[in-house]
């Protein structure tokens, strides 16, 4: 019971931080057409780099968690306030990142010998990193 309250609070704090994190400080311009659907997609992908780069020791967990909050602030800056919250409370929900961890760390034995997913992770935190202060 006790482990299960931590969890969930935990959960709640990790919500709450990237709720905060994700109203941007410099908003971007709404994309025409870009909604919830497809930032939905694009965040589960870049969830899904992530996590691939920390199982195959490409990132470390904090790396991979860093790259994860940008992903939020930078797609939400291109979204409605409504897709915003939307994403923010699809990634937040119980279970949304065990699930992409999951994902990642049953593919782990042919994605780490790929270089494609590892520039991949390169070229993204790369770019991450470098527009950081932006979003």
């Amino acid at each position: 019971m006790m482990r299960s309250h931590s969890k969930s609070l935990s959960g709640c704090l990790f919500g709450l931080a990237i709720l905060l994190c994700a109203a941007p400080q410099a908003r971007a311009e709404q994309v025409p057409g870009y909604g919830f659907e497809a930032a939905a997609q694009e965040i589960t992908q870049l969830f899904w780099l992530a996590e691939t780069a920390n199982a195959c020791g490409w990132a470390s967990e904090e790396d991979a968690m860093k790259f994860k909050h940008f992903s939020v602030r930078f797609l939400s800056a291109h979204l409605s306030d409504i897709h915003r919250l939307a994403l923010v409370s699809m990634v937040t929900e119980g279970g949304y990142e065990d699930q992409v961890r999951r994902a990642a760390r049953d593919s782990t034995p042919t994605n780490c010998d790929s270089p494609r997913w590892r520039s991949g992770w390169v070229a993204y935190k790369a770019a991450a990193d470098e527009r950081d202060r932006d979003f």
